[in-house]
């Protein structure tokens, strides 16, 4: 594969997601590759994450880059197990390894929107949010492709719905057991 292949890939990827997960699924690669691409993307991913904080004087608001690297890590290792346990539930027919790859893919291309995101922020800042915003579009039109292509569904809406309400019952599910754990949720100010 070579750097034409790539911006074609990156191409499909963002205009036709059922294509590009299509074609990435088509590469094939190791089981071993999978979860390398996985780290690669986690960790290039922090590394922009701190890159503006750390260039503005602001490293010491930030956790450490090891527990983050171990909180996005573990945030896509549960977008994987979600994406292929709900989809098999609506009897979709997706495998881990390939849910792996097209997660592992979707943090890179969002990495590449991020880095964008990041030059815009130091460059015209006012249009950093803009850029945030059609970044979680681009997300969610990109996830519920890449899902309808790893289980064989035909309804991106309903795909997208199914996302949605799968990441509010996860969200409410690890906000109880944060609690269990004795972790204090930040309280809402004065609207």
């Amino acid at each position: 594969m070579n750097v034409i292949d790539v911006k074609a890939l990156v191409r499909l990827s963002i205009t036709e997601p059922e294509k590009g997960a299509a074609a990435v699924l088509g590469l094939n690669p190791p089981v071993a590759a999978r979860w390398l691409i996985m780290g690669f993307a986690v960790t290039l991913g922090v590394v922009l994450a701190y890159l503006l904080p750390v260039m503005s004087g602001r490293a010491g608001d930030l956790p450490s880059p090891f527990v983050a690297t171990l909180v996005q890590g573990g945030m896509n290792i549960a977008a994987v197990i979600l994406a292929t346990t709900v989809g098999r539930m609506f009897g979709g027919h997706g495998r881990f390894e390939d849910a792996l790859l097209l997660v592992a893919w979707l943090q890179l291309l969002m990495t590449g929107i991020q880095l964008i995101q990041l030059v815009v922020m130091v460059a015209i800042p006012p249009l950093g949010g803009l850029i945030m915003v059609a970044a979680v579009a681009l997300f969610f039109w990109m996830l519920s492709g890449f899902v309808c292509t790893l289980h064989g569904f035909q309804s991106r809406f309903t795909v997208l719905l199914g996302t949605l309400g799968t990441l509010f019952v996860a969200a409410f599910i690890m906000s109880f057991v944060l609690i269990f754990l004795g972790f204090e949720l930040p309280e809402m100010g004065d609207v």
